[in-house]
């Protein structure tokens, strides 16, 4: 029987959990490790099930908590040792999605998380809960195609700034806000027309939403609305902005800093102290926390060897397993 088993899904589309599973298992293969991989998008369910019968550890990187609930409860039943990454933090579901987040928690061996607060939370269910970051670093950078690179070097001539965002797709949390806040930050550029915003939005959904609901979007707003590495994007900007309701470690607030890009981000969650924080976007001034962005970017900041904590991990119960 062979041993270890990950479970997760593979860009596209392209979102923090997809990319962490690109580059953890990648970085995996490249240690020549042993493991086996199932994108639970493109197998059948009773592909997924004849997997994990078939191996004594699974981790798991999907973000339903009924999903989580039910595989946790298999597991357990065939006596299977279940890691589940929890991307998000916790809290950020309703009632009962918080709940299911809890009761997988407790019958998972292994919960890992992302921050401080949800590991607090998670140890009342699980003795055995750590917080394990999900960012993992990437060197590659794919160039963006050679027009949309001269039209946004073009447009940069006419600002006095340029800040980048970025949305997965269109999204709502349990209080029926926009997670990304993309409207909230179109809104709030319109009084900062010497600042231009670039909005990376791969799936197109946000642009469509944007000109539906908006009466006016500014001339200083691009939104980017095919597939491209948002990397390219952050070295053409003088600033990320991260204006999200809930978060987990935010793979894009990591690339922005080893690339020295200064991060305006939210205080949905703890954020690294790099980070220039505010409160509430829409009252924020731009010029003000820009400036703190760039001092704020030189703290030195040492961020832990992800993939080798994990394989640490998985080392740790193959030896335990009877």
């Amino acid at each position: 029987m062979a041993k270890l088993l990950i479970i997760g899904k593979m860009p596209p589309p392209v979102g923090g959990v997809s990319m962490h599973v690109q580059r953890l298992t990648r970085r995996m293969r490249q240690m020549d490790l042993d493991f086996d991989f199932c994108d639970y998008g493109k197998v059948s369910i009773l592909k997924i099930l004849f997997k994990i019968a078939t191996h004594n550890t699974i981790h798991i990187h999907f973000s339903n908590p009924v999903a989580q609930v039910v595989t946790a409860v298999l597991c357990r039943l065939t006596g299977k040792r279940l890691i589940i990454t929890y991307h998000g933090c916790w809290g950020r579901y309703r009632s009962p999605g918080n709940r299911a987040v809890a009761l997988s928690a407790r019958l998972a061996h292994v919960p890992i998380v992302q921050e401080r607060t949800s590991l607090l939370q998670a140890l009342r269910c699980n003795p055995r809960a750590c917080q394990i970051s999900t960012y993992i670093t990437d060197p590659e950078i794919l160039p963006l195609p050679a027009p949309l690179q001269a039209f946004i070097m073009c447009r940069r001539k006419h600002y006095r700034a340029t800040f980048c965002t970025n949305a997965w797709n269109l999204t709502f949390d349990k209080n029926g806000r926009e997670i990304y806040g993309i409207s909230e930050m179109v809104n709030r550029f319109a009084d900062y027309p010497a600042y231009q915003l670039l909005i990376s939005d791969p799936s197109s959904n946000y642009q469509s939403y944007i000109q539906q609901h908006a009466t006016h979007i500014p001339g200083n707003i691009f939104f980017i609305n095919y597939l491209h590495d948002f990397k390219s994007i952050l070295l053409l900007s003088d600033a990320f902005i991260r204006n999200t309701t809930t978060d987990g470690i935010s793979l894009s607030i990591h690339e922005a800093r080893e690339l020295g890009i200064p991060v305006l981000a939210s205080a949905a969650v703890q954020r690294p102290p790099f980070c220039s924080v505010f409160q509430d976007f829409s009252k924020t001034d731009l010029t003000a926390k820009l400036e703190e962005a760039r001092r704020l970017i030189a703290v030195p900041y040492e961020m832990p060897d992800v993939v080798a904590r994990l394989v640490e991990l998985y080392r740790e119960i193959e030896r335990k397993q009877p």
